[in-house]
């Protein structure tokens, strides 16, 4: 088709001029656009115009709309796709001008009504169009799109304007979306500080603080923060690291993270800040650091609910492995100043039995430890001043409100420096125990949760001290119980060797096995004695308690009648007329000068000998003692050879953990093979050693084995 007749006109250099003004003056996009739709209808007569920008995905053109030729308003348009057959696609991807000179080069290049897009274009009546890429710094930004009620488009002069114009156009859009964007970031910085940030700010290296910081003013109640002035806010034990953070970020172009107490005006807060570094030179990673951009966030409750839960973590770790007394004092104390960040912990717990004295145990900061008896203070002192939900005095004013009896002492803290206190109660369900208190020198304020954490604190000292004192009287009375129950040396028999060892579980005084030897005399002397072994269920004064009684009955009925049968249903008898729950096991046996030997077994293992080679003897099993069921008729007769060797011994000796009864009879068997022509003394000492090591270490279970030989 040919190009129109009339002669070029020339084009008003003063609304170029006039466009480029506005442009430059544009603080957003709707300026841009509008600014470049009024000259493109005033100037280049168009039917319509308008601009479409690449959204954020960089795959659609958004064609900006104005409304109903009003150009103070736009909307947005039907979206283009960039890898669509529209005109306005190929500019964007070819960023190269597109110029169709009538409806049927339309059609010819791009599909014309068939295509969706195409066909709104042409509903609008127009017969030429102009498209003109926009970039800005090499990358696109949109499509400005003219559109004519004439054929032929733009003429060489037009074709000139309208490229100045898009050049205009394109750079006036990126600096828009550029202002933007930083208003974007001004609104997301001022939102975080409303959200809970203290402040957002910036500093410069050299200089501090460059901008203000109300945050930190209000909490620090100082009008003025800027320069270098927040450093007098900053704990001392933190400044220096604050600042080699600041150093290492100018080293190393990377934000500079922190973490800092700041004197409040209710305390020390905890405060969290990162700053960003600005470089001179974007582009250049080692040029020079020109300021920083940060924000800062009081995380005070985040960092003190961590605190909480690891001291008390801790606390219930260390406990949890303190078996002693001491060792309890100790958890307790450095949980005090490691966790809870007391500069000094002190207890002050009744201890003793029969006279209880109140005693103190501290520890400072430095580790320093000390213990004394407080004879001028009662537990009624204790629990005035603790009470049920513990104290907590700050300053002077604090100190005169306790109690007068313990004054004395918070002034003496006072005077080393303490400002702070939290006195808590050390009481059990069942008894009152004495007071936990920590000293602080730096005031925090302390909230519900504080106070809470600390008597959480406080009740799990308590019930490790209430553990542990019990567990020492337990032990006391089991020892004394031990001296009491301790069997004698084995009697003399000029016709039998015999041999013991007897060792009790890990961490009891006493046990509930014994094994011994009681001699029965007759018309000729002592022909015959009674082996006796019986395990009693269990561990400890209870067990121990038991096995004296049992003991005693074996002894008083083998004077009686030592027949196993007859002693077995004596201790049926007992057991059931005592109403005891107690399991006993017994082996019990009548052996003869001769070798005769009578046996029976109440639920016990059964012996080894050497008679006949080694082995274990076939006694009856027979149910334990008091179970009832068992008429007790089963008994072992049987004869053992001159020289003969018997061992009796406690499951303890071959069940652990680690073995099963039947591998540890089996290892018994094969160990005694080795030993069994040896005197009674070479044989057990063999066996318990190389079944359970050492007869002195502590071992799982109660371990009893008596060895004999017919001599």
């Amino acid at each position: 088709m040919d190009t129109p007749t009339s002669a070029p006109r020339a084009l008003p250099l003063d609304l170029l001029q006039r466009t480029a003004a506005e442009l430059a003056a544009a603080l957003d996009v709707r300026d841009a656009v509008t600014a470049v739709l009024r000259t493109g209808r005033d100037v280049l007569r168009t039917s319509t115009c308008g601009i479409a920008l690449l959204d954020e995905t960089g795959t659609v053109l958004v064609p900006q709309v104005p409304h109903e030729d009003d150009l103070a308003g736009l909307g947005t348009g039907r979206d283009v796709p960039l890898d669509s057959a529209t005109p306005s696609a190929e500019a964007a991807r070819t960023l190269t001008p597109v110029l169709l000179r009538d409806r049927a080069e339309l059609t010819a290049r791009f599909g014309g009504p068939a295509q969706g897009l195409n066909a709104s274009v042409l509903d609008l009546g127009e017969h030429s169009w102009a498209m003109y890429p926009l970039v800005a710094r090499g990358r696109l930004v949109g499509v400005l799109r003219f559109g004519f009620g004439r054929e032929g488009s733009l003429d060489a002069q037009e074709q000139v304007f309208a490229a100045t114009l898009a050049g205009q156009c394109a750079l006036a859009v990126e600096r828009a979306r550029l202002l933007e964007e930083a208003r974007r970031s001004a609104r997301r910085y001022r939102t975080l500080a409303e959200l809970g940030s203290v402040d957002v700010f910036t500093a410069t290296p050299g200089v501090g603080i460059t901008s203000p910081m109300p945050g930190w003013a209000a909490l620090t109640g100082r009008p003025s923060v800027t320069g270098k002035e927040w450093q007098r806010d900053v704990h001392p034990d933190d400044l220096p690291g604050v600042l080699e953070t600041f150093y290492d970020s100018v080293r190393d172009r990377s934000a500079a993270r922190f973490r800092v107490r700041v004197r409040g005006t209710t305390g020390w807060r905890w405060i969290s800040a990162v700053a960003v570094p600005v470089l001179a030179d974007p582009t250049d990673p080692t040029s020079e650091v020109v300021e920083w951009v940060g924000s800062l966030d009081d995380v005070t409750e985040r960092v003190r609910a961590r605190r909480r839960t690891r001291t008390l973590n801790a606390l219930t770790a260390a406990l949890a492995t303190a078996t002693t007394y001491p060792q309890v004092l100790d958890a307790v104390l450095h949980a005090c100043l490691e966790g809870a960040g007391a500069v000094r912990g002190t207890l002050a717990v009744v201890e003793g039995q029969g006279d209880p004295v109140l005693r103190l145990h501290r520890m400072l900061g430095d580790g320093t430890r000390e213990s004394l008896d407080l004879p001028e203070l009662s537990t009624d002192d204790l629990v005035a001043v603790a009470g049920e939900r513990g104290v907590f005095p700050v300053g002077p004013a604090g100190v005169a409100a306790l109690p007068a009896p313990v004054r004395p002492f918070f002034e003496a803290a006072a005077a080393q420096g303490e400002t702070s206190w939290a006195v808590l109660p050390l009481a059990s369900r069942t008894r009152w125990l004495g007071a936990l208190t920590l000293g602080f020198t730096e005031v925090e304020a302390q909230d519900e949760e504080d106070r809470e954490f600390l008597l959480t604190f406080a009740r799990q000292a308590t019930g490790a001290l209430d553990r542990v004192q019990l567990l020492q009287q337990q032990r006391a009375t089991a020892t004394v119980l031990a001296e009491a129950l301790r069997p004698g040396p084995l009697p003399p028999v000029e016709w039998l060797s015999a041999h013991r060892v007897a060792t009790t579980s890990a961490g009891v005084e006493v046990g509930g096995d014994w094994a011994e030897i009681i001699p029965l005399p007759g018309p000729g002397g002592v022909d015959r004695v009674a082996v006796v072994l019986g395990d009693v269920m269990g561990r400890g004064a209870r067990a121990a308690t038991v096995m004296g009684e049992v003991r005693t009955q074996v002894r008083t009925l083998a004077l009686v009648d030592p027949h196993p049968a007859a002693v077995l249903r004596g201790l049926d008898a007992l057991a059931a007329a005592g109403g005891g729950e107690d399991l006993v096991t017994i082996f019990y046996g009548v052996l003869s000068r001769d070798g005769h030997l009578l046996a029976a077994s109440a639920g016990h293992l059964p012996p080894l000998t050497c008679s006949g080679g080694p082995h274990y003897l076939d006694v009856p099993p027979g149910l334990p003692v008091g179970v009832g069921g068992d008429a007790r008729t089963d008994v072992l007769d049987v004869r053992l050879a001159p020289g003969s060797a018997l061992v009796v011994f406690s499951d303890g000796l071959v069940e652990t953990r680690e073995r099963s009864l039947t591998q540890g009879l089996e290892e018994v068997l094969e160990h005694f093979r080795e030993s069994a022509r040896e005197e009674p003394v070479q044989v057990v000492e063999t066996l318990v050693r190389r079944m359970v090591g050492d007869p002195d270490t502590a071992v799982d279970d109660d371990v009893t084995v008596l060895g004999l030989r017919l001599r």
